[in-house]
């Protein structure tokens, strides 16, 4: 590292000579590395195109030749960060809890963790338990705690953000959920007088746009160049400055907690309960200084852009198949009418639940999951080797019409009727987690804030259902999603066209 300083002048200011140091290391690395394809696996192309280009623009087509080409067996694609190992399905009960599969180290080549303004993907990769540990031991047991929050956020931010116009109005659709998601989320996370500061906002709806399309720009460059390209891209600034302003607006509430809890102690009291994440953070560290700004990014990060893609996902699915609005609608008038606002309550629109889990299964979010490192060379059922140091991933299997009659059909009720038959009541949630849903992931590593998303996604449908209608804008063709790699999102100019209805439920007073 001291060799490294001598190359980059030190008159200039401290984060400056940071980032020289990172971007010369950058160079130095890539040139003396190369990942290389695994030589026991096929490597895939299409189109006349490298393996390469091919995976990032044509993801799907090219996981469909490689099963096709390989009778099943699994291949290679070549990232933009290098080679990954593709597991057909069969293998995903098989992997979901092997100790030799790491899960943080699968993506660090992939978010370019060393770099400034990457710090929560490093934090939420490196100190994986301090995320993990609060959502699955705070946050979900806290769910019947916080619905009231998000329902009173969900009123606050739903109104504001689609008004009250009866006429009908054509929607950023993406734009919006943002707002609504990152708003409803940061009151369970930070409290309600940060979930409402423009800046933060601000923060939580461009940290996770900019992140995921800096690194994916990075991806696109060669190694060699991306230290350049991480300096000339504009997101990369952005990412910086959200850190900092991050910092500034959240180290004082980290300090209030800390205050709070010496006291309580140095007069033997227990310490304050609290009921935000960046409190329970506090707690689950145990008094190990670690970098709560990064582990409230990295929270946020998550929450915001699956969160964002599943509700903006359903709102389109309503608009393409519009009978399924008023059979939601009729279900939310009898259960949310019966019983209010409760954790309970949102177990019981299972015909929400269903329509969910159909909505991502005809449009996945990711084709493919369960992202692990190898530690150890480990022997799979078949004979088959995984090589130490491969990454790999298994592929969903959303369309198997042994599981899912008549596969191509958008079926409302599909997971309703599952539920229904003997015995699998749990077994065909849209929580639930198995190798013909790998939606939240599998195993171990399962998404641990699918609970509080389901809830509050749930939640915002029930507003956004009961007080608008919904259509895609006349006479312009229907939004075709963004693809990349093995992912769809949705296009940050998607259009839809909404108007507020008279509502049969009066779902803000319950």
């Amino acid at each position: 590292m001291e060799t490294i300083r001598n190359f980059v002048p030190q008159g200039l200011p401290v984060s400056v000579q940071v980032i020289g140091a990172t971007v010369l290391l950058s160079i130095v690395y890539s040139f003396f590395t190369k990942n290389r394809p695994w030589p026991a696996f096929p490597v895939i192309s299409v189109r006349g195109l490298g393996p390469r280009k091919s995976w990032m623009f044509h993801g799907q087509e090219v996981l469909d030749q490689g099963f096709k080409t390989t009778n099943g067996r699994p291949f290679q694609v070549i990232t933009g960060t290098g080679p990954k190992i593709v597991l057909p399905n069969t293998y995903a009960d098989e992997i979901r809890n092997l100790p030799e599969l790491n899960f943080p180290k699968a993506f660090l080549s992939d978010f370019f963790v060393n770099y400034p303004g990457f710090e929560a993907h490093k934090q939420g990769l490196t100190h994986d338990f301090l995320l993990r540990d609060t959502i699955r031991l705070k946050l979900t047991q806290s769910l019947g705690l916080v619905t009231g929050d998000l329902v009173n956020e969900t009123v606050s931010t739903v109104d504001e953000v689609f008004g009250q116009s009866e006429a009908w109005t054509t929607r950023m659709i993406r734009e919006d959920m943002l707002e609504v998601v990152a708003r409803v989320s940061s009151r369970v996370f930070l409290g309600e007088a940060l979930c409402r500061n423009r800046r933060w906002l601000d923060i939580a709806k461009t940290f996770t746009v900019d992140s995921f399309a800096l690194a994916f720009l990075m991806r696109m460059a060669p190694a060699i160049l991306r230290p350049f390209a991480y300096l000339a891209l504009p997101q990369s600034a952005r990412l910086r400055k959200s850190v900092r302003d991050a910092h500034t607006m959240i180290v004082p509430e980290v300090k209030k907690r800390k205050a709070a809890v010496d006291a309580a102690r140095a007069a033997g009291e227990k310490p304050p309960k609290v009921a935000d994440t960046l409190g329970w953070m506090y707690d689950i560290a145990k008094g190990e200084d670690l970098d709560f700004v990064s582990g409230q990014l990295s929270l946020t990060m998550a929450a915001i852009h699956t969160t964002t893609e599943s509700a903006c996902r359903a709102l389109l699915d309503i608009c393409k198949y519009p009978e399924v609005a008023q059979q939601l609608r009729d279900e939310i008038i009898e259960v949310v009418g019966r019983e209010g606002w409760a954790k309970t309550t949102l177990y019981k629109l299972k015909l929400m639940d269903s329509f969910l889990r159909e909505s991502q299964r005809v449009s996945p979010l990711a084709v493919m999951s369960m992202n692990r490192y190898v530690e150890k060379t480990l022997t799979l059922s078949g004979g088959l080797e995984i090589p130490k140091g491969a990454r790999i991933a298994v592929v969903s299997d959303f369309a198997n019409p042994e599981i899912y009659p008549e596969p191509e059909k958008f079926d409302v009720a599909r997971f309703v009727k599952k539920r229904q038959e003997p015995g699998q009541e749990n077994s065909w949630q849209f929580v639930t987690t198995g190798p013909t849903a790998l939606s939240f992931g599998h195993g171990e590593h399962a998404c641990p804030g699918r609970f509080f998303a389901s809830n509050e996604i749930k939640i915002i449908l029930c507003h956004l259902l009961m007080k608008y209608d919904w259509r895609f804008v006349p006479d312009v063709p229907e939004p075709e999603p963004r693809l990349f790699e093995s992912t769809r999102s949705v296009k940050p100019d998607t259009q839809i066209q909404a108007r507020r209805r008279k509502t049969e439920l009066d779902i803000d007073n319950l």
